[in-house]
């Protein structure tokens, strides 16, 4: 595991570094996961699921995943306005960065390298239908409420839109059907490409600079996103029983850092852009150490 993990962090510290002596202007890390969006991570999720055979058992991590992400949010939300009496604009910016994860750009290569292409698609199932779904459920009414003060159901389907779940949805018409080689191999090179591409793409992103303000934010969003979640997950696939490569992955999906998308939505919806991108940061650079430490606890 110490290897695996070794090539993930030396990306995203190449990325780092990459990013501290200005090899690449600023718009770089966005078009680089604008790449992986569009082109190698529906490639990814294709042929993991595509030539999978599903377990019908798969279909019961979404529902776990989205109740317990959901709750999170509005546990975070209320305790922003109520305990810290922050304004909606903060509070939305901090109950995303409390509860939605990075499922995708970093929690498909940590699984992929932890537990292999079987880790996959509970995995993929985790973050289309459960992290993803609550972001523009929920996550979107109330960043459009943090910005006009109303609730509304506008892009609340956008996912529908997205590659990655556009590529679910073929996969699963196609499951088990003969692919021709060529569109197979073109296919395979292209979502060989998401891992490096994504952990590069992470450490252009990192920016430690304001990690010292909102301390007190900071460490409550980071408790809630890398331990209390995970800690929830822990607990449901006890009450709920899963197999246990399942139960492993809905654990570890739930213990990834703030989904890097919460800036954008931040910055769309007119929230606290900071706040955002210091959560964003804080988490990724703390579950450097907390996700080997949850699945050394699920490896006992």
């Amino acid at each position: 595991m110490s290897q695996v993990l070794g090539v993930m962090f030396i990306l995203i510290g190449l990325g780092f570094f990459l990013r501290i002596l200005r090899v690449f202007p600023k718009e770089t890390a966005p078009l680089l996961n604008r790449f992986v969006l569009y082109v190698t991570f529906p490639c990814l999720v294709f042929r993991s699921l595509q030539g999978a055979e599903l377990d019908r058992r798969l279909w019961g991590i979404p529902p776990l995943a989205y109740v317990s992400i959901s709750l999170a949010f509005l546990f975070a939300f209320l305790l922003g306005t109520r305990l810290f009496r922050l304004p909606p604009k903060q509070a939305v910016s901090f109950a995303m960065g409390s509860a939605f994860g990075n499922t995708a750009f970093l929690g498909y290569p940590f699984i992929l390298a932890l537990l292999g292409e079987a880790g996959l698609p509970p995995a993929i199932f985790y973050d289309q239908l459960g992290n993803f779904l609550s972001v523009y459920t929920v996550g979107v009414p109330f960043c459009v409420f943090g910005k006009t003060g109303k609730f509304s159901s506008r892009n609340i389907l956008e996912f529908l839109k997205l590659p990655p779940f556009l590529a679910f949805l073929l996969a699963l018409a196609l499951n088990r059907l003969p692919i021709p080689q060529l569109l197979s191999g073109v296919i395979t090179r292209l979502a060989d490409a998401t891992v490096p591409l994504t952990m590069v793409a992470i450490g252009l992103s990192l920016s430690p600079a304001n990690l010292f303000k909102e301390a007190q934010l900071l460490g409550l969003a980071s408790l809630s996103k890398l331990f209390l979640l995970p800690l929830l997950s822990f607990f449901l696939v006890r009450w709920f029983p899963l197999p246990p490569l399942f139960a492993k992955v809905l654990v570890l999906q739930s213990a990834t850092p703030t989904l890097v998308s919460s800036y954008v939505f931040a910055s769309v919806y007119e929230l606290d852009t900071e706040l955002s991108s210091s959560i964003i940061c804080a988490t990724t650079l703390l579950s450097l150490g907390t996700l080997p430490l949850w699945n050394l606890a699920l490896h006992p």
